[in-house]
């Protein structure tokens, strides 16, 4: 049976499923009412005379408990559609799996690999790339996941039971019962509240991170043995091996900016959270091996590399001698995973005790290493099939996870650093005005109390400087008793000038300074700094316009610096610069915002690599198209050459994490594709751009740019942003601990405070979607038609260069998902008719200019024409869509019309009704902010 045909299918049968719920639960006369507007919607779309009149007589008709009714009703079909077509991905990559046998997939290791060897990549050049691939997906708990993971966990459990019923073994009563458990799901989810009560603490955002950590528990194994599979079979016999090469990071429990939940006492307990969850599955780990390892020395003669480190365990540890008694002497193997076991469960009494106890392991390459024994002794008497059905895949998670699960990333805004400095030069009598010196002079201060051992009194500082400074003491604390491997970047958010970066230093050199432990008592190892620095070290966050086109002036200061450039040194000479997309997009619109950033990253990188050092990016990515979103392995192969060279770091948010990590399958193949994207990028290093289109792309940029400006400094236009979409009802959403707005509430008349996520979540609700492509018609247009073969020369480009396609093709997304006409019932939200025509019009305008750019491009006749699928999904989606937008716009206009009545206690219904609106909407667009 076709994919298509079983898509299709599972969509009927659970709206039907669906319907028989809601009509024991609700009548069927309010299922009726569901069916009339679905069906209503579905012939507006079709154009049928009348329908639309009597959609909107019908919506405004309703009373808010049919409203909620009908939101709820919509969402959840919502989420099943979803889930079905997450199951009809999984059985299109089976099936595709299937079908190529022996030959690699497209976009697999295997096919990257493949085609490496056919430009001519010999085992010593791909062994050198491989020594520095390194891929570090980062976790941030941005809040744009609006769905509850109760609602989640029971939309897996039905996606689990449409698996089972997928099975040909079925008993007529077993598939009875798998048929009782969807609809006992089906009424529990209609009966669960859709949205959380109140925000989650910011300890709750960092234990349900751990559950993406489930998935990926399974599937790096997999990834790690098709790599090594991929280079013994196009290099057989030459020993080309794979290094650890994927891990992760988050952000969650250590992001500070603009978070004032996340402090010192948080950043703690998330290490520890972090740590207990990583030994709990190496222990779980080792009692499988344990239960696998019997061999006996009377059977078979293990590897004396074993049984040596056993004695030496044993003559450094005499107290585990009491745990091996009871393992009999035979079985080395089981005696060896004894002492590897009482080392792990050490481990985690540690934590519970705050000591560092006898047998504790520091780091996680002592693990591997304890692992390792096991596999080069099995290997030793021709057991590498044990090896690879029963230890193989722990040595693989050992590398991916360590003792840690992911590195912590720290993460605060400039200004805060520069107060905390202040205060404490200040407290400590060297300095009186840190804030009102010159650039110069901060550098200048900076450098001549560095490691500062002046005492003050911690009282006469603020709390935010008190706090600051007991997070740096923990930093040294932990990575020196844990390593360095524990954590991530230091970011500095908001870098405008060297100085600001410097001032982290500064801090963790205080920081050290006071730290009197003797390296013996932390765990710590030669060569290791335990300064509170991890490996990616100090941060900048390059994220404005402005500061993207000032980022190689700032790193060149910063690189010069003494101090800077000697702990850089012991670092290897590897610096990491963090690129930021949303408020990028934000300050100068989409097509903007692409070619600013593809132009830093081209000179950060020159600068780096003349001064001898080698840059890594970390590519500050949100879900959404309007916050550089899109198919992650398109891209990372539209960056810009040899600005990669094997080594990438990107965030993960929001929405995205629970659609590329929940399912095993889905997130095998996400991780797949970046690790093959991040192979083919460096085969891409000599397609340099033509001179000639760069010169082009400035040009279109700096229309972009003045066509996106004239909008937004429109004297109406934030008035309008702020009637026409739900921008209140989405910073009030209680679906993460980070306020909507830098440092507070902010200022409601201007959205200089508010951050990327609302805005493009507003704009998302309201079906315009204008961060994703506004002002890129116009920049397109002026440049074509000013120039003789405008257009063919911007189709050479389209079909010729990676960054130029996957800007139009994100763009064109978009495009397709906007719904001009939808947008007009929110603009008729503004009353003021002179004001929205100041607006409107521009948006109208440029929506059908983009629109046209982009076919023009791309040579279709339709948006989406050369990708059908993802066009048909669209068009099956909008009519279901549209009354969750309808209704949102006679509730937005409502609650206006019940705030200017002064009645307070009918305001709060509204706004529950608007939330499930927003929800709904979420999921029909899979897309938040």
């Amino acid at each position: 049976m076709a994919a298509e045909v079983m898509l299709a299918q599972e969509v009927r049968r659970l709206t039907a499923d669906l319907m028989e719920v809601l009509q024991e639960q609700l009548g069927p006369t309010t299922t009726e009412l569901i069916e009339q507007v679905l069906a209503l919607a579905g012939l507006r779309r079709q154009g049928a005379a009348d329908a639309e009149d009597q959609l909107h007589a019908l919506l405004q008709g309703l009373d808010e408990e049919r409203t909620a009714v009908l939101l709820r009703a919509i969402s959840i079909l919502f989420d099943l559609m979803n889930m079905a077509e997450d199951r009809h991905r999984v059985r299109v990559l089976h099936d595709r799996e299937r079908r190529a046998g022996d030959e690699p997939r497209p976009e697999s290791v295997g096919a990257a690999l493949r085609h490496l060897v056919s430009l001519g990549y010999t085992p010593e050049r791909i062994q050198r790339l491989l020594a520095t691939l390194d891929i570090e997906p980062v976790f941030t708990a941005h809040p744009t996941e609006a769905k509850r993971r109760t609602v989640r966990t029971k939309l897996k459990s039905i996606q689990s039971c449409l698996g089972r019923l997928d099975g040909m073994e079925l008993l007529p009563r077993q598939k009875r019962e798998v048929e009782k458990r969807i609809r006992g799901e089906l009424i529990s989810l209609w009966e669960t509240d859709p949205h959380r009560p109140e925000r989650p603490t910011v300890m709750e955002e960092v234990r349900r991170s751990l559950f993406l950590f489930d998935s990926l528990w399974r599937v790096v194994p997999r990834l790690y043995h098709e790599l090594e599979e991929g280079l013994e079979h196009y290099f057989p016999g030459r020993g080309v091996r794979a290094p650890r090469f994927l891990h992760f990071g988050t952000w969650i429990g250590g992001d500070r900016d603009g978070n004032p939940h996340v402090d010192t006492a948080v950043t703690a307990q998330t290490f520890d959270v972090l740590r207990r969850d990583a030994l709990t599955r190496h222990l779980q780990e080792c009692h499988a091996a344990f239960g696998n390892l019997s061999m006996s020395e009377r059977r078979v003669r293990t590897g004396p590399e074993v049984q040596a480190a056993l004695t030496r365990t044993l003559e450094r540890w005499p107290q585990l001698a009491g745990r091996l008694e009871a393992v009999s002497k035979y079985e080395t193997y089981r005696r060896w995973l004894t002492a590897i076991r009482w080392r792990l469960e050490q481990s985690m009494e540690s934590l519970d005790c705050g000591e560092f106890l006898a047998g504790t392991y520091a780091r996680g390459a002592e693990l591997e290493a304890d692992v390792e024994l096991l596999v080069s002794s099995l290997t030793g008497h021709h057991a590498g099939a044990v090896v690879e059905s029963f230890v193989q895949d722990w040595v693989y998670r050992i590398r991916a996870f360590g003792l840690h699960m992911a590195r912590l990333d720290i993460r605060q805004e400039s200004s805060a650093y520069a107060l905390v400095v202040g205060e404490v030069l200040r407290a400590a009598g060297v300095g009186q005005d840190y804030a009102g010196l010159d650039e110069a002079g901060r550098m200048q201060i900076l450098s001549e109390t560095m490691g500062l051992e002046t005492l003050f009194d911690m009282d006469s500082v603020s709390a935010l400087t008190r706090d600051t400074l007991q997070l740096f003491l923990l930093l040294a604390r932990l990575t020196r008793s844990r390593g360095e491997e524990i954590l991530g970047a230091h970011v500095v958010s908001m870098t405008h000038q060297p100085s600001d970066l410097l001032v982290v230093l500064w801090l963790s050199r205080w920081a050290a300074a006071r730290l009197t432990e003797p390296a013996g008592a932390t765990g710590l190892e030669a060569g290791e700094a335990g300064d509170g620095m991890g490996g990616p070290g100090i941060v900048p966050l390059f994220e404005t316009v402005d500061d993207l086109e000032h980022a190689p002036t700032i790193l060149e200061a910063i690189l010069d610096h003494p101090d800077y450039a000697e702990q850089l040194r012991r670092r290897g000479c590897v610096q990491t610069v963090m690129i930021g997309y949303s408020d990028s997009t934000k300050d100068g619109g989409y097509l903007t915002a692409c070619w600013k950033l593809y132009r830093a990253q081209s000179a950060l990188h020159e600068l780096a690599e003349s001064r001898g050092v080698r840059l890594i990016f970390f590519h500050g990515r949100g879900g959404s198209l309007g916050r550089g979103g899109g198919p992650a392995a398109r891209s990372i192969r539209s960056l810009p050459p040899r600005t990669v060279a094997g080594s990438i770091r990107m965030t993960e948010q929001g929405e995205v994490l629970a659609a590329r990590y929940d399912d095993e399958d889905i997130a095998f193949r996400h991780l797949e594709q970046i690790t093959s994207a991040t192979f083919l990028v460096e085969a891409e290093t000599a397609n340099h751009p033509d001179g000639e289109w760069v010169r082009i792309m400035d040009e279109v940029s700096a229309a972009a740019l003045a066509t996106y400006r004239h909008l937004v400094e429109q004297p109406a236009f934030v008035e309008y942003f702020l009637t026409t979409t739900p921008i209140a009802e989405i910073e009030s959403l209680p679906i993460g601990s980070r306020p909507a707005r830098r440092g507070g509430q902010g200022r409601r008349e201007s959205l200089s405070e508010l951050r990327a996520i609302p805005w493009v979540f507003a704009w998302t609700q309201s079906r315009l979607l204008i961060p994703a492509w506004y002002g890129m018609g116009s920049g397109f247009t002026q440049w074509a038609d000013a120039n003789d073969d405008g257009w063919e020369r911007l189709q050479e480009m389209y079909r010729s260069w990676q960054f130029f396609r996957a800007t139009v093709d994100n763009a064109e997304l978009a495009l397709a998902k906007a719904d001009i006409d939808m947008a007009r019932q929110y603009a008729q939200l503004m009353e003021d008719e002179q004001k929205r025509e100041q607006v409107w019009p521009l948006i109208a305008a440029e929506f059908a200019r983009s629109r046209d750019a982009v076919l023009a491009l791309s040579g279709n006749a339709d948006l989406l024409a050369g990708v059908p699928w993802l066009q048909s999904s669209i068009q099956q989606r909008n009519p279901k869509v549209d009354p969750l937008n309808l209704v949102q716009v006679n509730l937005l206009r409502r609650l206006r019309d019940v705030g200017n009545g002064g009645d307070e206690s009918a305001e709060e219904p509204l706004r529950d009704l608007i939330r499930l609106s927003i929800q709904g909407i979420s999921a029909g667009m899979r897309t938040t902010g």
